[in-house]
């Protein structure tokens, strides 16, 4: 059987690929153990397992621990990484390699979902990122922000008499401190994802011409919340990552 896997900054996310479908999704966060220990956890549960397919953001160090286990496991291990063009995809950054592996992965995935259609890629971790991908596979390139929780952990670890922000009580008006930071957050996070895709729309019609219609994905931890608070229409892809990986299953 197949696995993948996708090592965020904060979180584990797996699932079976079996008959070209996937299945059985986990979503774990590492708390305070070492991303290569949950890893681990997960590959013990699979017993049979025979390919492991997998993207991360922890660096050099963890992937030579990844590929020292499995070669020790006897698992065949696929490293999903970026490319100048593969999986369909032409990568335009300046340096293609330096591409964080899991925008070049997301970008595979929105183009197996919406083949020969331009697509705004928003993926919600720790850090947000907004890419745009043409209508024939070509990465135009795109921006980095904080993800939510930074917004708020950004102003109460500088300014020490604010209390923790709370973001499950989002109201632009506000009655306590914490509501207010997590409210700031929170719709200021949707603001800056609204503003963004709007304005790489606008740059895309101006280089593709002003009829094309543009797809706006969103995948990652938050976008159920980006999602629901937003006046934006997207398409809620949770498991983009993930599906982008079964485009490596062959290589």
């Amino acid at each position: 059987m197949e696995l993948v896997v996708d090592m965020g900054n904060s979180r584990l996310k797996a699932a079976v690929y079996s008959d070209s479908e996937l299945s059985d999704f986990k979503s774990i966060p590492y708390n305070n153990e070492p991303a290569i220990e949950c890893l681990k956890k997960q590959l013990l549960a699979f017993p049979d397992l025979t390919k492991l397919i997998l993207v991360s953001v922890l660096g050099q160090g963890f992937e030579s621990s990844v590929r020292g286990y499995c070669e020790q496991q006897g698992i065949n291990l696929i490293w999903a990484a970026s490319s100048e063009n593969a999986q369909g995809v032409q990568n335009n950054y300046a340096k293609p390699l330096s591409l964080g592996s899991d925008r070049f992965v997301a970008l595979v995935g929105a183009k197996k979902l919406f083949p020969n259609q331009y697509c705004i890629v928003v993926d919600c971790g720790t850090a947000v990122t907004v890419d745009a991908l043409t209508s024939d596979g070509v990465f135009c390139g795109g921006v980095i922000i904080p993800g939510l929780q930074l917004w708020g952990d950004s102003l109460t670890s500088r300014a020490k008499q604010l209390d923790a922000h709370e973001l499950d009580r989002p109201s632009v008006l506000a009655k306590d401190t914490a509501q207010a930071i997590g409210s700031g957050s929170l719709y200021g996070l949707v603001g800056a994802v609204e503003g963004l895709c709007q304005r790489i729309e606008s740059q895309l019609r101006t280089t593709y011409g002003g009829d094309i219609s543009v797809v706006r994905l969103l995948c990652g931890g938050d976008a159920h919340v980006i999602a629901k608070h937003s006046r934006l229409t997207f398409e809620l892809e949770p498991h983009l990552v993930l599906l982008g990986l079964t485009e490596f299953s062959g290589t």
